[in-house]
């Protein structure tokens, strides 16, 4: 069956409110004094999550706002000549951030230039001119400026002489490990979807735009949404899918597949991500769409015919029809 409303609003990252988000460069800024949490936060996962809790509760005994404060983009895609997919896109990310308990989210736009920075200058010239920072909370592996030659000892000290407190958190582990995107972007490449789920605290999501594809489920019974993401995502193996797919505030039962299917490698417009949304009739091309992904149910394999091929794409959907039904689930 369907999950309930409350969960699918934590997959999808709809929630009832929201804190403002504010671009440093784009208006002179005055936030006040402030416990902030400083970090790329790729995923917003369960160590996010706790790292972020830990800031509001801090701010909440200082008396004073707490922040979130991220980058744009991920400074992996500036300084890295190969640099990791990301786990969530920018909007997703922001959004996320701001939906997670704090006052607000500070959004620093990185560039080379920013990178060049030590932690003294990019705390006189970057933060403390829009707020008046009184405690700093990473994780005990952050590093900041040229290198990461900055580490969490070198900005404790620095900020003890201004009389900022930095608590540099222990990393959040599951099964002896440390939680991180590195590790989650191993399990989506593997296809687990319950180490995913358990490391992100919710199903992984991606979101894109419908377009037009080839046509090709549509003329075999089972008419298919072919979706476009933002290049450098990060997605789960190749293969099919149970999943759920977000459109216009309604959540549909989705059978998805990730890969261009082996019959049709070299085609023409064949999207590498598509998904059938049992019981939606409609028109979505153009329209934004957002999926979570549920459950594996088998890997991308090459048939015998486009009859065999039919015979198994039903036989997927069908199972997802019996996990979740037909119908669809407003969030309003």
């Amino acid at each position: 069956m369907m999950p309930d409303v409350a969960e699918l609003r934590r997959d999808f990252l709809v929630e009832s409110s929201s804190a403002p988000v504010w671009r440093l460069g784009d208006a002179d800024m005055d936030l006040g004094p402030a416990v902030i949490a400083i970090g790329v936060f790729d995923g917003l996962h369960v160590g996010h999550a706790h790292l972020l809790d830990r800031t509001v509760q801090d701010a909440r005994r200082r008396g004073v706002s707490a922040y979130a404060v991220t980058f744009d983009p991920d400074p992996d895609q500036v300084v890295s000549a190969h640099p990791a997919k990301a786990l969530m896109g920018t909007d997703d990310r922001l959004r996320a951030l701001a939906a997670s308990g704090v006052d607000g989210v500070i959004v620093v736009p990185f560039t080379r230039e920013l990178a060049s920075l030590d932690h003294a200058r990019f705390f006189d010239e970057v933060l403390l001119p829009v707020c008046d920072i009184r405690a700093v909370h990473v994780g005990s592996d952050f590093r900041l400026g040229a290198r990461g030659a900055s580490t969490v000892p070198v900005i404790t000290s620095w900020c003890a002489s201004r009389g900022i407190c930095v608590e540099g958190h222990e990393l959040v582990t599951d099964d002896g490990t440390p939680v991180s995107a590195t590790r989650i972007r191993s399990y989506l490449e593997k296809a687990d979807l319950d180490s995913v789920r358990r490391e992100l605290g919710r199903r992984f999501m991606v979101s894109g735009r419908v377009h037009t594809g080839r046509g090709k489920g549509t003329s075999m019974g089972f008419p298919t949404a072919d979706i476009r993401v933002e290049p450098g995502r990060q997605a789960p193996a190749d293969g099919v899918y149970s999943g759920l797919a977000l459109v216009d505030g309604v959540v549909w039962p989705a059978a998805i597949n990730v890969g261009v299917p082996p019959m049709f490698r070299g085609c023409p417009g064949v999207a590498s991500l598509e998904a059938n949304l049992i019981g939606f009739t409609g028109d979505i091309y153009g329209s934004e769409i957002a999926l979570v992904f549920d459950a594996f149910l088998r890997p991308s394999q090459s048939f015998a015919s486009v009859d065999e091929l039919i015979s198994v794409v039903l036989h997927n959907i069908q199972t997802v029809q019996d996990h979740f039904g037909n119908r669809g689930v407003a969030l309003a």
